[in-house]
């Protein structure tokens, strides 16, 4: 019965983002490129909920991904990955921030919506920001393909254009579109070889995500990050 009700609760959840998607409440301003993993569906799905006023169903979503999952959809259908609780924990790792213990904050008891969207935003960010740091280290290295650094790229993109840049559009759209121009810089300068240039381009796109969510700049930049 258990397993019966998790599956009907992933069918649940999967049937809304098909109708939000439809009703064009997933929209948003850049298109998508590469993969979007399950975890960032449910965070997607999560922000969503949370618009919508649908606090309780969102911190369900969210619960349903804390720890690692592998869902049996039916119909020979899995979804698994990484959970939030695991990716916070390496995120925290590397950055030297606090989203774990946020995340814990988040979900006890009845829930806390407010925390759970700042760190729903404060993830994707982060996650964007470790494959934009992960080009960086390949620069100027023989081993480094092109195409994986772009494939790389486009993978932190998704982060900004799937969970925070339709927030972003519809609190302030021209800082969303500058914040968009500005990825679109990044690319021209991976494409081209330059790393100083890719390197100042993120800094300021992270400066401009900082402010515009009130998040806190990461403790700890990784190296590479050509950060004065």
């Amino acid at each position: 019965m258990k397993k019966d009700a998790v599956r009907l609760s992933m069918l649940l959840v999967w049937a809304s983002i098909v109708f939000l998607f439809v009703n064009g409440n997933m929209a948003h301003a850049h298109e998508i490129m590469g993969e979007v993993t399950p975890l960032m569906i449910h965070m997607k799905q999560a922000l969503v909920l949370i618009e919508h006023g649908k606090s309780q169903e969102a911190i369900h979503v969210i619960r349903m991904v804390h720890e690692d999952f592998s869902h049996d959809m039916g119909m020979r259908m899995v979804m698994q990955g990484v959970g939030l609780k695991n990716t916070a924990a390496q995120v925290d790792q590397r950055f030297g921030t606090r989203v774990g213990t946020s995340l814990d904050e988040a979900l006890a008891k009845e829930g806390n919506v407010p925390v759970l969207e700042k760190v729903i935003q404060e993830l994707g960010f982060l996650l964007m920001l470790e494959k934009f740091m992960v080009i960086q280290a390949a620069f100027g290295k023989a081993s480094a393909n092109p195409q994986t650094q772009k494939t790389i790229f486009w993978l932190g993109r998704n982060y900004f254009s799937y969970l925070l840049e339709p927030t972003l559009t519809e609190k302030n759209p021209v800082e969303a579109l500058r914040l968009d121009r500005m990825l679109d810089s990044m690319l021209y300068r991976l494409e081209d070889g330059q790393p100083e240039e890719f390197a100042a381009l993120q800094n300021e796109l992270v400066s401009g995500i900082v402010a515009a969510f009130h998040l806190d700049r990461p403790p700890a930049m990784p190296a590479g990050s050509h950060q004065k």
